[in-house]
């Protein structure tokens, strides 16, 4: 009774965040709205040369995430316990992720929210102790579609 206690406070606390997350990428979407029209290009305007720059930091970041994820897509296939080879991994698409996300988010605000509501849930599920492969390998292919889209428009 008392572990279903706790794995119930742990889910509600788990959506809290993922609900707070939303909430703010909302916020940001109003923003960009002028007289109820989403503006064309969310692209801030640097000047030439600057744009192309920070699409290539983009796309090398979003290259070293996607090759993160396949990892961890692969280790998801294999019937043995990898657990900390996982949970390492999701540290890691984090930590890829976190370096470019503020660029993403900037740049291109609608790809950003589009990306996060699988590469968060993604994140989550790989650094959990007990783990859900198939979940985590479902999360991992929608995260790469979205991801390799975003690749092709830069």
């Amino acid at each position: 009774m008392r572990k279903k206690s706790i794995l119930f406070l742990g889910a509600i606390l788990l959506l809290g965040v993922v609900l707070t997350g939303f909430n703010t990428n909302m916020g940001q979407q109003h923003a960009a709205k002028v007289d109820g029209d989403v503006l064309e290009s969310a692209k801030p305007d640097h000047g030439i040369g600057s744009q192309d720059s920070s699409d290539t930091e983009i796309q090398n970041g979003t290259n070293e995430v996607i090759t993160k994820i396949k990892e961890l897509k692969e280790l998801t296939e294999k019937q043995v316990n990898n657990r900390d080879e996982i949970n390492q991994l999701g540290k890691e698409i984090e930590e890829s992720w976190d370096e470019i996300e503020k660029k993403v988010e900037k740049a291109y605000p609608e790809d950003y929210q589009n990306i996060e509501e699988s590469l968060y849930p993604l994140i989550t599920m790989a650094k959990q102790e007990k783990l859900n492969k198939t979940k985590i390998r479902t999360l991992s292919l929608e995260t790469l579609d979205k991801l390799e889209q975003f690749n092709q428009k830069l």
